[in-house]
């Protein structure tokens, strides 16, 4: 009784949690206000701040090379939503089917996730090169040559070619949440569908997909603002080319900071994409009024 009486106490409830957010604070909170505070500014760090006010974001938008970054991010954004979300359902069903070899195939699924994101890139650097990569060997193997390309060279193949590395490397990852939002219904709603006859798909319809709503929402949120901020796979890959075919905010925000030294004019980038990411997070949160469901 003792021991509850402390735990409900909000000052001792202050004492555990005070270490925890301050440290949080520091790394997550002053970064983000310095960032938009520096983004008034025109600065390379090291010589004396210039306040510019808004000119930063003024000149951000009369950018091409931020408009081109803009727009590659949206077609991230919806690849991924149109692959992550249904090549996830799909994979985490069939595993959720109790199928043989399953926990096999999780790990394998899962895999990609845990390499990293610069040593994949290498790696498709390698599979994509146009001389001596596997995909265009593959092609010759199977009498396609004439379908040999330079896949990262080329501005009309480059985005399509980034989509695929992103969608291989993270779908284990969404299959894997998705797979334990699954397994935590109880195995006897299926069973009360499989005396009433239910097919696989009515039962996929009708009970494990309204059953995962409050999840969806969840994974919808990270794929989003995953593809928001991708950075260390597509630079490994391209940096951005060709001619800034491939350019993403996150790429074009290290190449104005670290390559021009323009860290008011970066900041500024960084900005843009927090505001977005926000603005995503509260999309979805309206859009997607789901509540957990109690069995």
């Amino acid at each position: 009784m003792k021991m509850h009486k402390v735990l409900s106490s909000k000052r001792t409830i202050l004492i555990f949690v005070l270490p925890a957010l301050i440290l949080y604070s520091l790394f997550v909170f002053v970064p983000i206000i310095y960032n938009i505070y520096l983004s008034f500014f025109q600065t390379d760090l090291m010589s004396k701040n210039t306040f510019v006010g808004l000119l930063n974001y003024k000149n951000l938008f009369n950018d091409k090379f931020f408009q081109k970054s803009l727009v590659n991010n949206l077609i991230l954004v919806v690849g991924s939503l149109i692959a992550h979300l249904s090549l996830a359902l799909y994979f985490g069903n069939a595993l959720f089917q109790k199928v043989k070899g399953n926990k096999f195939f999780q790990s394998v699924f899962f895999l990609p996730v845990v390499l990293s994101g610069a040593g994949v890139g290498l790696l498709f650097n390698m599979i994509y090169n146009s001389e001596f990569g596997l995909l265009n060997a593959v092609l010759d193997l199977f009498n396609l040559g004439h379908l040999k390309h330079a896949w990262l060279s080329d501005e009309t193949t480059v985005m399509y070619a980034l989509l695929f590395v992103v969608m291989w490397k993270f779908v284990g990852y969404h299959m894997v949440i998705q797979l334990a939002a699954m397994r935590g219904i109880p195995d006897s709603l299926y069973e009360a569908a499989d005396i009433d006859g239910a097919s696989s798909f009515q039962k996929f319809t009708k009970i494990t997909l309204p059953l995962i709503k409050y999840v969806l929402k969840i994974d919808v949120v990270l794929i989003i603002t995953g593809s928001l901020k991708y950075f260390d796979l597509i630079w490994s890959m391209t940096k951005g080319g060709p001619n800034h075919a491939s350019e993403v905010m996150a790429t074009y925000m290290y190449y104005q900071g670290f390559r021009t030294m323009k860290f008011g004019y970066a900041s500024a980038i960084g900005t843009v994409l927090f505001i977005l990411c926000a603005i995503v997070i509260w999309i979805v949160n309206v859009t997607m009024k789901t509540e957990k469901m109690e069995y």
